[in-house]
């Protein structure tokens, strides 16, 4: 669905028509939902399409300096993330994709712990990389697809979603079509931005207090250029709709004064 096609008054949690433009910012407006709360900008990416890799520039030298230099400070969380999974089962012989591989890293370090691995990459400058440095080949095609939802049914014994969800269109259907993925008994671990964390609420305060001249850290939080931040969810939403979708929830870590304001899940398909 492109940008023009789709009514933004139309909640794209809750469904409901009652959101209305609530921050103006430099490049994006903010909506919030009177009856659940949700904020996302007025901006969808155009996903699927042939285009979308016209928006990256060419693996080059100093792209590929850039991605590399990158990947120890993104190598910590994810080994911690991979921490998190092996808490809670086994990766041998595990079947696991992963939602937004970016580089590769993620899914190098999966197959790393004896893992088989698929990935998901719709940005080709970054499956371009991830073949090139770790030998691991990222689909583009995005998990609302054929591919995937008629290919892969049930079928997955660990599906993650490391700082996807704030980037997909609606990610209520991203969420759907990973638990239509995801096997009987199968592990759902994703984590994302938390709206309710202190410097949030404190740049909705400068927002109000300056009448809209001042946002803080909203500016930085949203962008209408392709794959960048659309919605941020409370803890109690993103709660809310993984059961809604049928999973259930084993464990959640978050903590509102951290400076990443990250939430993580750990859920599980009954």
């Amino acid at each position: 669905m492109t940008h023009s096609m789709y009514d933004f008054s139309r909640c794209k949690l809750c469904a409901t028509n009652g959101a209305s433009r609530t921050y103006k910012l430099a490049k994006t407006t903010v909506y919030a939902c009177s009856a659940c709360g949700f904020h996302f900008i007025d901006h969808l990416d155009s996903l699927p399409a042939e285009s979308l890799d016209n928006f990256t520039q060419a693996l080059d030298q100093k792209a590929w300096d850039y991605i590399e230099g990158r990947l120890p400070g993104n190598g910590k969380q994810l080994k911690g993330n991979l921490s998190l999974v092996k808490h809670h089962l086994s990766l041998s012989g595990a079947y696991c994709l992963d939602i937004g591989a970016g580089a590769g890293l993620f899914p190098h370090l999966l197959a790393d712990a004896g893992a088989f691995v698929h990935g998901i990459e719709p940005q080709g400058i970054f499956r371009e990389f991830a073949q090139s440095k770790f030998g691991i080949y990222l689909n583009r095609e995005t998990i609302e697809s054929r591919h995937w939802q008629l290919g892969f049914t049930d079928f997955f014994d660990v599906v993650t979603l490391w700082d996807v969800l704030e980037h997909v269109n609606f990610p209520s259907e991203t969420l759907q079509n990973a638990y239509n993925v995801t096997k009987p008994g199968g592990w759902l671990f994703l984590d994302t931005p938390r709206r309710d964390a202190f410097y949030y609420r404190i740049s909705e305060w400068a927002y109000r207090l300056s009448g809209g001249k001042s946002s803080l850290f909203l500016e930085s939080l949203y962008s209408p250029l392709p794959f960048r931040h659309k919605q941020i969810f409370t803890l109690r939403q993103l709660v809310q709709l993984v059961k809604s979708i049928g999973y259930s929830v084993i464990c959640l870590r978050n903590n509102v004064l951290q400076p990443q304001n990250k939430m993580v899940l750990v859920c599980r398909r009954p």
